[in-house]
Formats: structure tokens, C-alpha cells, sequence
């Protein structure tokens, strides 16, 4: 059986199914280079349907859709995307505010006008928005687009009979959590499976106990896990954009050492919510997330926000999941939902004495959403299901045509592919004499990454040990915030070497934070937090990226360093990298030099080819 998995939500993906495995997934941002693009995914269906199905779509058994209640400002006003956080700010005074202190009514009108004055409009949404010129409730807009207009769009594009089925939220995260990774063979029996996120369907939490045979039986649910939600407005009122920079706050906690002020502000967050006996408690709620919260954390610094927002989402977050853990008995746990997202958290959740082993598979926001759509409809058609081994689930470059040509790439930056020259059979050793010598080296080779971490395969890679890479990347190719961790990609067998991993869990999909080794504070010192030297690390095994653990062994072999700094190959503000067009484009845009190509192939700036060739020289 063919099942095509559909999410027209934030950060918009498909994914496709055969015989019970997930063949293919991408974000439909890779295409239309819009981050966070809300859309119904049509240029990411005709990829997965080219690179898979010789691009016959009547191949198709079923499509599967991921939530009951989608958004539909978000399908019309680009508020993921294109909203500023003065937008943000804007759009909480001018509606947020009177309809929660006014009494105004929550009728979308403020999004309306905006629409029909041609305002902050979602470019490549791939389906008709003029129902916001209709006089219905939110309501009425948000089930005409959930259960007519998605699939009506479908039908129309694609000219696909079969059936569609639409799949509640969070159960769609909870079949992710269990089937979005291998999980250990020592895993037998019930395995409690949570998800949490800031809203979808009517919840933001869920509890389901696996049973043997891989089916999921719901025990808990509901609407009162707010911990994302706070998380999304501190990002707001620390001045970053919510549902997008989430992360910086997580990497700005790290930082902060006054426990004397860091507890004044945990308090606060204290009185908004706890758990507490099985359940959770708010001794002072919030009347609303954004002016409310602000006021109660006015005159606290920045630093101590974050370090106790973070710790405090932890904390509440493990007070749940202990809970659960000690209602089923269970000592084994998968995660996902948007608030898995949260690599620290995932670390401090892992070394809770009540769990022996987690698993937090790759990018559990709502983009895998249409993979746990996937696994649901696979389910409810009795198919054997084999959980996701890698997340090299995107473009293979060959199928797009001029997109996966660089001279294409060059000159959409209006530059000269003269200006560049290709160097043949370049072996891993030679990629890793460049690294050793901290060149830093642009990767577009193999499968597209899913998800939010770049693996290895659409990534920006250089010297971990060189602290110097850490601005060379950030001014001249990233413009990335100074306080932001890299990320190191390391050996699968040589991670105990960096890594405090008593429960010996493999985290190939850079989900779970990790406490350092001295000898990490040393040779990946780049790749490491600044603040706390913690790390977010990719476990690298050669069966499953054989290409990529070979340039880190031969990197290894020169340096004895077995890891490389990894960050995605992409511009600030761009979508990850997807074809090699978009590699070139960035090189060209950037103070990169190289880019490794598929083939053995280096692409280098001409003004650079001296200094590269004298160090294969050497």
C-alpha cells in the first residue's frame, strides 16, 4: 500500500509511504525558500511523487491528513513567516488586547482587513484564500478549509480519487514518537509514549501506552500542559520571533550564573503552572500570554529569563512524565510534539532516575506531522510498519532539473560561473586536509535531511578544535547570533570520548542535550556551548550515512579528532539548503570558498583555488 501524508499547517510537509515504510519527507520550504512556509504542500507532493512514484500519482492507495482543525489565517496572512516581531507586538495590542480586556470580539477582523488590503499576504500557499472576504466565523473558516477545502485542493491539482482521511493531532505526534526511530531491541512490552506542544485540536498534551504489537492506546490527554505556549511568548518578550526562535532562547539560558535572581524569576513562572499530584496546577494564572506575562516579568534581566523559563518548562515538563512513567510501570519513553523540540530539556528529561531510555525522534514539531499521519493511516489499514532508520528523507539532487545544477545556483546570485571551477575525484581525505587546515567546507551530497538539524548532508562544516571558526562562520556566513551553539557531529563509536551517556542512549537526530568530557571542552570547543559546554551532538554511524562517517574518520586519521562542527548549509533567515542550485547560490552569497558536491566533486571560488590546491599539496 502507497499512502501519501499531507500537513498544511506550519512549516508545511508531505510524506510518503510503501508498504509500511516512510520513503520520502520534506518541508515544503525546501521549494518555495520561504522558512516556515504554511501552505498546502504541492511542490513538495510533485517532488515525492517524481523522485518516487516515476511521478504517477494514480499509484496512490491512500492520502493522510494531519489534524482536524487547521488555521486558517495562517494558509492566508504570512504570519509565520513574514511577521516581524513588531508585527507580533502589533497584532497583540491592536486584537489580542481588547478582546481579552475589552470584550471584543475574537472575529478575525484585524486579519480580514489585512487580507483584503493585500497586507503581510502568504505567497505560495497553493490553494485558494478568498474565503477570508466571507462574512463566517473563525469557526466556520476553520472547518471549511480543514474538511472541504485541503482535499477539494488535492482533487483538483492532482486529479486523486482514492480516499483521504484526516488524523487527529496529537495522535499523529504520538505515532511519530514511537515509529519516528529504531527503537533498541531491549525495548519489550508497553512503552509510554507523550507528546506536548502549544496547541493542536483542542489539546496541547497526550498520553498513549504501546503495546507489543506497536498499537497505542490513548490513557491521558488535554489542555492545560501551557509550558510551550509560556516558552513561545518569552521568546516574544525578549524580543525574538515566536515560533521561530524558540531555540535562542533555550541556547541564551545557558549563560546565565545569579541562582539568587534566576529564583525570584522561577517563582514567577511557578505561579503560572505546576504539576502537582497528577495534575496540573496554576496558583496564579495568567489572564492572557503576552501583557500579563510581561508585566509579572518586568524589571528581570534577560539572562535570568531565560535560564528560568528554561528550567522551569523542564521541570514541570519531568514532574508530568514522571507521573506517567510511574502510572504504567513503564521506564522507557518516546516523545515528540513541539515541545520535544527543546534538545536541552531532552537531556535533563533523559537523566531523570525514573527512565532507563528515551527516544526523541528527528524535528517532532508539526512538520513530522505528516509522517505520523503516515504511521495512523497504516495503523487503521493493518499494515506491518517499519520505524524510520535515518532522516535522509528529502530531494536526492537528478530530479529537478536545472535546480540541480550549480552554474544555475551562481548565477540566480548574479554571479559569473566563471568565477568558479570544478575539481574532480575529490576523495573524503582530501575534504579533510581542507577541514584540518580550517577551511570551512559547504556539503550538498546525498539525500536531503528532514527536519529542523542539518545531518551532515545539506551542512556547513569545519574544525571543532579551531574556536576561531565560531565567528569566521557566524560573521562572514551565518550572521548568526554570538550566543548560539554549534553542533557536533560525531562518530557513533567514539562518542563516550565527549559525551556523559551513562543510559548509553544513541541520539542520531540531534534531539537530546548531553553534559561534556573534559576532553570535549578541548577538541570540539567550537562545537560546544559557550556558556555551560553542554552539547547537542549528532551521532554519526557508518551504516547509515557511510559518505559522511567516512569524511569524519578521515578527518579523525589527521586530527584524531573523530567529530566536525556542523550548521546548516543555508543563509540567515533561508530555509535549509535543498538542492545543489541553492548550495551554490549560498556559496556565492557567502564567504565560503568550497562546496563539496555529489560525484567526489569540490566546487571552489577561483580567488581561493591557490590556497586549496597548496593544502591537497601539502
Amino acid at each position: 500500500m502507497i499512502i501519501l501524508g499531507l500537513h498544511c499547517g506550519h512549516n508545511s510537509s508531505a510524506a510518503l509511504m510503501k508498504d509500511g515504510v516512510i520513503v520520502g519527507a520534506v518541508q515544503e520550504e525546501r521549494f518555495t525558500k520561504c522558512k516556515n512556509q504554511v501552505a498546502f504542500p504541492e511542490k513538495s507532493i510533485r517532488n515525492l511523487v517524481d523522485a518516487h512514484l516515476g511521478g504517477d500519482i494514480s499509484l496512490l492507495d491512500h492520502v493522510a491528513m494531519f489534524t482536524k482543525n487547521v488555521d486558517p489565517i495562517g494558509l492566508a496572512i504570512s504570519r509565520y513567516s513574514d511577521f516581524s516581531v513588531l508585527d507580533h507586538i502589533n497584532e497583540n495590542k491592536e486584537y489580542w488586547k481588547p478582546v481579552f480586556y475589552d470584550s471584543a470580539v475574537n472575529d478575525g477582523k484585524y486579519w480580514r482587513d489585512m487580507y483584503v488590503n493585500g497586507e503581510k499576504l502568504n505567497q505560495n500557499q497553493g490553494l485558494d484564500t478568498d474565503y477570508m472576504k466571507s462574512s463566517g466565523s473563525l469557526e466556520d473558516l476553520t472547518r471549511y478549509v480543514s474538511d472541504e477545502l485541503r482535499i477539494a485542493t488535492l482533487r483538483d491539482k492532482f486529479r486523486f480519487g482514492g480516499p483521504c482521511s484526516i488524523y487527529d493531532h496529537h495522535y499523529c505526534h504520538a505515532t511519530y514518537a514511537l515509529y519516528g526511530s529504531k527503537l533498541p531491541q531491549v525495548i519489550q512490552g508497553e512503552t509510554l509514549v507523550l507528546t506536548a506542544d502549544s496547541w493542536g485540536d483542542g489539546q496541547n498534551w497526550s498520553a498513549y501506552l504501546s503495546d507489543e504489537q506497536g498499537r497505542l492506546n490513548k490513557i491521558g490527554g488535554g489542555k492545560d500542559h501551557s509550558v510551550a505556549r509560556v516558552y513561545r511568548f518569552v521568546t516574544l518578550i525578549l524580543g525574538m520571533k515566536p515560533n521561530e526562535h524558540e531555540y535562542k532562547v533555550m541556547g541564551l539560558s545557558g549563560y546565565s550564573r545569579h541562582s539568587k535572581y534566576t529564583r525570584a524569576v522561577e517563582d514567577i513562572f511557578d505561579e503560572i503552572l505546576t504539576f502537582e499530584n497528577g495534575i496540573f496546577v496554576s496558583p496564579k494564572p495568567l489572564k492572557e500570554s503576552y501583557f500579563d506575562l510581561k508585566e509579572r516579568l518586568e524589571g528581570h534581566r534577560f539572562d535570568n529569563i531565560a535560564f528560568a523559563v528554561q528550567n522551569w518548562a523542564t521541570r514541570v515538563t519531568g514532574d508530568w512524565m514522571k507521573y506517567w512513567l510511574e502510572k504504567t510501570s513503564s521506564r522507557n519513553v518516546c516523545f515528540s510534539g513541539g515541545l520535544s523540540m527543546n534538545i536541552k530539556s531532552n537531556g535533563d528529561l533523559l537523566s531523570l532516575p525514573e527512565i532507563d531510555w528515551m527516544s526523541v525522534p528527528a524535528s517532532g514539531g508539526d512538520e513530522s506531522g505528516s509522517i505520523g499521519a503516515c504511521f495512523a493511516a497504516a495503523i487503521e489499514e493493518g499494515e506491518t510498519i517499519t520505524p524510520i532508520k535515518s532522516a535522509y528523507l528529502g530531494h536526492v539532487n537528478g530530479v529537478m532539473g536545472e535546480e540541480d545544477k550549480w552554474q544555475f545556483g551562481v548565477q540566480a546570485a548574479n554571479d559569473d560561473p566563471d568565477n568558479y571551477l570544478e575539481l574532480q575525484n575529490i576523495e573524503a581525505k582530501g575534504l579533510a586536509k581542507l577541514l584540518a587546515n580550517n577551511v570551512i567546507v559547504a556539503r550538498c551530497v546525498g539525500p536531503m535531511e528532514f527536519g529542523a538539524r542539518a545531518l551532515g548532508n545539506r551542512s556547513i562544516l569545519a574544525n571543532p578544535s579551531d574556536v576561531g571558526n565560531l565567528k569566521r562562520i557566524n560573521d562572514a556566513i551565518k550572521n548568526r547570533d554570538f550566543w548560539m551553539p554549534f553542533t557536533p557531529s560525531i562518530l557513533k563509536e567514539d562518542t563516550d570520548l565527549y559525551l556523559l551517556n551513562p543510559k548509553k542512549v544513541v541520539s542520531p537526530f540531534m534531539t537530546i542535550g548531553f553534559e561534556t568530557t573534559d576532553r570535549a571542552k578541548r577538541d570540539l570547543i567550537a562545537a560546544v556551548h559557550p556558556g555551560d559546554f553542554s552539547a547537542r551532538p549528532q551521532f554519526v554511524s557508518k551504516e547509515i550515512n557511510p559518505e559522511y562517517w567516512e569524511l569524519i574518520h578521515a578527518f579523525k586519521e589527521i586530527t584524531d579528532v573523530p567529530a566536525l562542527l556542523n550548521t546548516s548549509l543555508n543563509l540567515h533567515g533561508d530555509p535549509m539548503n535543498c538542492s545543489i542550485a541553492d548550495a551554490a547560490r549560498t556559496l556565492s552569497l557567502s564567504a565560503l570558498e568550497v562546496l563539496a558536491l555529489p560525484g567526489e566533486r569540490l566546487l571552489v571560488k577561483k580567488d581561493a583555488l591557490e590556497k586549496v590546491e597548496s593544502i591537497f599539496e601539502a
